[in-house]
């Protein structure tokens, strides 16, 4: 009988320790890894809805510390438009897997403003996506069907993986300065001649850039008339102003226009005749260009350039008194060479 009643109270005692641990391993609440590159208004917004359904968060700053969690969020960004990737455990595969990338521009904005509604819907989707989860934790029993995100900011993983990657634009990969070093040919009269082109800017933002050049001569040009014959060269310094376009991950497209100050040099019999039959003269420049660049590194790119001007006032070129040759209406400039990015933008 003794023996009996000790039986019947150690399966007493094993059935209640089993019960109690298995009622303390359903309340514990689902991990969700949370990954973030720096703490701003927009991030803490998304930690604090995780951590109203009651979830444990585990905060890092990479996707690879994602042992022994149920899910993830990865908030990006830059570069815009800011969303928030959520992954979820695949339990046959044993790692995390992309389930949808939520796009949550309007998740910080100020209540009563044009976006708010956006931005509760934004939320409602997150909620969602972490409510079963939050009932996994809660109880034992099996999680409910997730209900589908609704379409307004929630678009499928494959889309989200074959869009193109933004170009950081380009924007964060460039510098904020940028030099660059060509060399010009001058499309004038008379042989082709050979300029070297040195240009500096400095940028602000991704698009627009203040600037300045300066073009040298290095093989002066030959202009003939009959017997005479004159070597012709000029030389540029100026100011330009200039916005970009066009950026991928292999080239951009800017266009710049620039003022500048023009010295025409000739020597040998040909004279720019305006006083005195002078062999040198300034002029201004105003011009419009445009510059391809194609990237070979992060910071370096192969740089085509076209250039052109009109020179004021009229430049001419004379032997003997005759005029022979207009300098400068129109003035073209084509460049190849290399620039340089640096500096934090």
């Amino acid at each position: 009988m003794t023996a009996g009643l000790l039986r019947y109270g150690l399966s007493w005692l094993v059935f209640l320790t089993i019960t109690g641990v298995s009622q303390r391993s359903s309340a514990e609440p689902a991990r969700v890894l949370f990954v973030t590159q720096e703490q701003t208004p927009f991030s803490a917004r998304i930690r604090a809805e995780i951590e109203a359904m009651g979830l444990a968060i585990v905060s890092t700053n990479t996707l690879d510390d994602a042992q022994g969690v149920d899910a993830a969020a990865n908030v990006i960004e830059s570069p815009p438009p800011r969303r928030v990737e959520l992954w979820l455990r695949d339990e046959r595969a044993g790692r995390l897997v992309l389930d949808r990338v939520l796009e949550a521009e309007q998740m910080d904005v100020e209540p009563g403003s044009a976006d708010a509604t956006s931005a509760v819907r934004a939320s409602e989707q997150l909620r969602a996506f972490f409510q079963p989860l939050r009932e996994e934790g809660a109880a034992t029993e099996l999680m409910p069907p997730r209900p589908p995100p609704p379409p307004l900011k929630a678009r499928p993983a494959r889309q989200a993986a074959a869009r193109p990657p933004m170009s950081p634009a380009a924007s964060a990969e460039e510098g904020r300065f940028f030099q660059e070093l060509a060399a010009a040919v001058p499309l004038q009269p008379g042989s082709p001649g050979l300029d070297l082109l040195f240009r500096a800017r400095l940028r602000f933002g991704s698009t627009y850039a203040l600037g300045a050049k300066l073009v040298l001569p290095v093989m002066r040009s030959t202009v003939s008339s009959g017997a005479n014959a004159a070597e012709v060269s000029a030389s540029l310094v100026g100011l330009e102003a200039s916005a970009r376009f066009i950026t991928t991950a292999l080239a951009t497209l800017d266009a710049h226009a620039a003022v500048s100050l023009l010295w025409l040099s000739a020597s040998g019999r040909a004279q720019a005749p305006y006083t005195d039959r002078v062999d040198s003269k300034i002029a201004a420049l105003p011009s419009l260009g445009s510059e391809l660049g194609f990237r070979l590194s992060k910071h370096v790119r192969l740089c085509l350039g076209a250039e052109l001007g009109f020179a004021l006032p009229k430049l001419e070129l004379a032997f003997a008194g005759q005029s022979v040759a207009t300098w400068g209406r129109p003035f073209a400039l084509l460049s190849l060479g290399l620039g340089v990015a640096w500096g934090k933008p």
